[in-house]
């Protein structure tokens, strides 16, 4: 078989045809996928079918009525088109925007009953490529602006658009500068096999990236599971040591200071005998939206065992770590109050360090939960700050503060 260019146009309306069939196929038989994935992967494959059956009636032309070959087959390619922009779209949780596909598709069977244009290749073939190049060009734009989880097959996705809109470029000029009679006149010229080569590679791109964004999402969202504590939807143990020890180590020489705050909800176990462990859930969960709320963008939370937490303050001093730790245990009793009609009293001890980046977190987060259990030593809602030396050691003197969370006023 000769790479000639009906050669190649044949592959490339097969592949179009086999690309639908796969992607339906990857659709029925994906089980981790979401609605929005099914729906992408359904207009993808919708798209690649019009596509493929429009290519098919502009192979048959000569042998089959122009209205078909010419009105119906451009029809189909410009709906198909639209249809994959639109998967990536709602991949991306973006607007749809089928109208625009709609109205172009149906200017152009207008346009196609007006003689002076249906009978100038020319005005037919810039009109047609206008759209699939602002098309992709669409698609390029969504791909690396609106690609908020960074997904690589997505960006992968745009460069292979980028590079399809390159080949519609390149004919279009092409038969702009050369006068052809008709559509197949042009096949055997070189530039023909240029273009169909890059739609082919384009092609085949396009059918294999929509499922690899799927299946990278997916990846993503375990990664994000393993990572996630599931009850407070805070970072567990592993996340947060990595999120934290990579600041610390970042900035090991310039021995920048951080804080860690150690926090334990006193009596914790009450809670779930007295009124149940759906109750001591919803108390947990309450905490993490505290600490969320009442930390900072900047502060790392994370949930390390049952009901002990731990706060991590990059570039905090200890006046402020120690103000951090009173709001955050004013307001959790605060919002246990109102959400239990003040039936639930439920209040949480701190210990806490302020050190400096030569020190490792490791050390830091022992020393913090030596003052928490200082602190649960103390009582209930006290706040224990443990002071280190410039090496690491542990001082003997330590700073305890206590505080009553039934005050009003929030620090």
């Amino acid at each position: 078989m000769t790479l000639d260019t009906p050669t190649l146009f044949t592959c490339l309306t097969v592949a179009e045809i086999a690309g639908s069939a796969i992607l339906l196929l990857f659709c029925f038989f994906w089980n981790s996928r979401g609605n929005s994935c099914t729906q992408s992967l359904s207009l993808w494959s919708a798209g690649f079918f019009l596509i493929g059956c429009g290519s098919m009636l502009v192979a048959m032309r000569g042998a089959i009525p122009d209205g078909l070959s010419i009105v119906t087959s451009n029809a189909l390619i410009l709906a198909g088109a639209a249809l994959r922009r639109s998967g990536l779209a709602v991949f991306l949780g973006q607007k749809r925007h089928f109208g625009v596909g709609a109205v172009v598709t149906l200017l152009w069977v207008a346009l196609c009953f007006f003689p002076p244009f249906r009978e100038n290749l020319v005005a037919r073939i810039n009109y047609l490529y206008s759209f699939l190049i602002l098309n992709c060009l669409w698609i390029v734009w969504m791909a690396f602006r609106d690609n908020r989880e960074k997904l690589r097959s997505v960006r992968l996705l745009g460069v292979t658009m980028l590079s399809e809109c390159a080949a519609f470029v390149w004919f279009v000029l092409h038969q702009n500068l050369h006068t052809f009679p008709d559509y197949l006149s042009s096949f055997p010229e070189s530039f023909m096999t240029v273009y169909l080569v890059t739609l082919l590679f384009s092609s085949i791109m396009t059918f294999v990236l929509p499922p690899c964004m799927v299946i990278e999402r997916s990846l993503l969202g375990f990664k994000e599971q393993a990572l996630q504590d599931a009850l407070t939807g805070l970072p567990n143990r592993r996340a947060f040591l990595d999120n934290a020890s990579s600041w610390v180590a970042d900035r090991k020489s310039e021995e920048q200071v951080y804080s860690v705050i150690m926090l334990d909800l006193d009596r914790f176990n009450s809670v779930n005998e007295t009124f149940s462990n759906a109750m001591g859930d919803a108390v947990l969960r309450l905490f993490g939206r505290v600490l969320k709320d009442t930390t900072g963008e900047n502060a790392m939370q994370g949930r390390i065992t049952g009901e002990e937490f731990v706060v991590f303050l990059p570039g905090a001093d200890k006046e402020f770590a120690m103000l951090t730790a009173q709001r955050i245990c004013r307001q959790f009793g605060h919002s246990c109050q109102e959400a239990s009609e003040g039936k639930l009293l439920v209040s949480a001890s701190v210990g806490l360090v302020t050190t400096h980046s030569g020190v490792d977190l490791e050390r830091a987060m022992e020393v913090a939960g030596r003052g928490l259990h200082k602190a649960k030593q103390q009582g209930q809602a006290q706040v224990v700050a443990m002071d280190l030396t410039p090496g690491g050691g542990l001082t003997k003197s330590s700073r305890i503060a206590g505080f009553s969370f039934l005050r009003k006023k929030v620090a």
